[in-house]
């Protein structure tokens, strides 16, 4: 394993934990939503704001720590700098702790998603640009072909996460300029940037699965590059008709979403055409884990985001359920279904790539997997109807505000207890993840110090294996020139 990889092991920990935590937060928010009047020592606003952004923020962190590992494979070498490895790990970890205290605490911009104090979002542009230089340079000091797509495709996503991100640093006058904006993040990051990013460390993990042709995967990559860009930059559309744009953007919306799911569809034929079935029945636990993970990730891909969000963005349809539950319910299945998951999944692959997994590990994994999808699916199904409940009731019965909410109250009981599944899911991944963590803590927190250390020794190993190759290739030739002697000897005499 490389240096750089080890390096991950720390980002794959605290990503559990923050997913850990975020199971717990929401199932609270949940409850205060069906019980409004319950005690609380948390404001509703500052509560949701906390779940928002942890939401966006801890799949972001794990979705760094995995590039850089599967980049440096894909690499062929180091990253450039492993100092900036671990100094992007301790930048973005106390960025993220800060944004999520001062929520807590009531510092609130009031731009959904990015509620978090200006200032502090220097310190996402500051993580995400460190991930970028850290891969350009190693990309470009790499001996591999530069067209090899794992690694263009997570560039290329890795250089889009700020350039959407950046100019929400920036106030801006007309609230209609910050909702567009603030849309570059919401909405492209997940459908452009992240998919990218994801598409790429999908795509080099399991280029180590049997019977996998590079040559096959890297044409999909490309393939699905252009129709990510395409598709991604146009189908924020309709969000930027409901922000204040003109009419025609619900349309292009609603057009260039129906050709969102092609990229998934895509890397499942490519998948499904190089690779046998008869491989899946040799993986390891490891492997089986990671693999119904990623399976889920796909499901939802296709069906939460890709079709639902198709629905959805139909301009007719649009009209009438945007902002109601089904809009809550397709950022559930859209967030945490597709990018969640893969981010567990390939965070699992790593973590217990050196740490053994015990059968009762693996049992309890496949559970907990088990009920995060239970929980996720209960969750959203019920939000889908609560969602068409309102639609319903206020404009079709014309009810008011507060007769819809008592409506759809059983649906939101519902959604509670799609939310504690959901959260015992969780809560048993990371439970599994922490105890590991306990027994193998100088693996998963190495200090620099000790990788340069190691560094050192492996390259004083290498050169020590050169010199004995070399002082036994100069004894090798002494004796053949001795036989060569001997011969001509042997043949004067003759």
């Amino acid at each position: 394993m490389l240096l750089s990889q080890k390096l991950c092991y720390k980002y794959v920990v605290l990503t559990f934990i923050f997913f850990g935590l975020q199971g717990i937060v929401s199932t609270g928010g949940a409850l205060d939503t069906a019980f409004p009047d319950l005690p609380n020592p948390v404001p509703f606003t500052a509560g949701r704001s906390f779940h928002l952004n942890i939401s966006i923020l801890w799949p972001l962190f794990g979705i760094t720590g995995i590039v850089y590992y599967f980049f440096s494979r894909e690499a062929g070498r180091e990253m450039y700098s492993l100092k900036l490895i671990e100094a992007n790990f301790w930048v973005f970890l106390v960025t993220i702790i800060t944004i999520l205290g001062s929520l807590v605490l009531g510092f609130n911009e009031g731009i959904e998603y990015l509620e978090a104090w200006r200032p502090l979002k220097l310190g996402i542009a500051v993580s995400i640009s460190l991930l970028f230089y850290n891969l350009i340079r190693t990309y470009l000091a790499a001996k591999v072909p530069k067209s090899r797509a794992t690694l263009v495709s997570i560039l290329a996503g890795s250089f889009t996460l700020i350039v959407f991100f950046l100019p929400n640093l920036l106030r801006y006058a007309h609230p209609v300029a910050e909702e567009f904006l603030k849309f570059w993040v919401v909405h492209l990051w997940e459908e452009l940037s992240l998919e990218l990013i994801g598409t790429g460390v999908l795509a080099a993990a399991v280029l180590n699965l049997p019977g996998m042709q590079r040559s096959v995967i890297e044409n999909v990559i490309y393939l699905d590059i252009t129709v990510m860009v395409l598709t991604g930059v146009l189908a924020t559309g309709h969000h930027y008709y409901w922000a204040g744009g003109p009419f025609y953007w619900i349309w292009i919306g609603g057009a260039f979403s129906t050709i969102q799911v092609v990229p998934a569809f895509l890397l499942l034929y490519a998948i499904g055409k190089t690779v046998k079935l008869q491989y899946f029945f040799q993986l390891g636990q490891r492997e089986k884990v990671v693999m119904v993970m990623i399976a889920s990730s796909m499901f939802y891909h296709i069906f939460g985001a890709g079709l639902l969000g198709f629905l959805m963005a139909v301009p007719a349809v649009n009209k009438y359920i945007h902002g109601t539950y089904i809009t809550s319910a397709h950022s559930h299945l859209a967030v945490f279904g597709v990018f969640g998951f893969l981010v567990l999944a390939l965070g699992y692959y790593i973590f217990f790539s050196e740490i053994a997994l015990d059968t009762q590990s693996y049992r309890l994994s496949l559970l907990g997997v088990f009920c995060l999808n239970a929980g996720l699916l209960v969750m959203s199904a019920a939000l889908l109807v609560a969602g068409g409940l309102q639609s319903y009731l206020w404009y079709v019965a014309g009810l008011s505000v507060g007769e819809t909410n008592q409506g759809i109250f059983p649906w939101l009981l519902l959604r509670l207890v799609g939310g504690l599944t959901y959260t015992t899911g969780s809560s048993l991944l990371t439970y599994i993840i922490i105890k590991k963590v306990w027994s193998n803590f100088a693996l998963c927190f190495p200090s620099l110090a000790m990788l340069e250390q190691q560094r050192t020794i492996t390259l004083q190993e290498l050169h020590s294996g050169f010199q004995q190759v070399h002082t036994a290739g100069s004894k090798l030739e002494q004796v053949l020139r001795q036989t060569k002697l001997l011969l001509d000897k042997y043949r004067n005499l003759k």
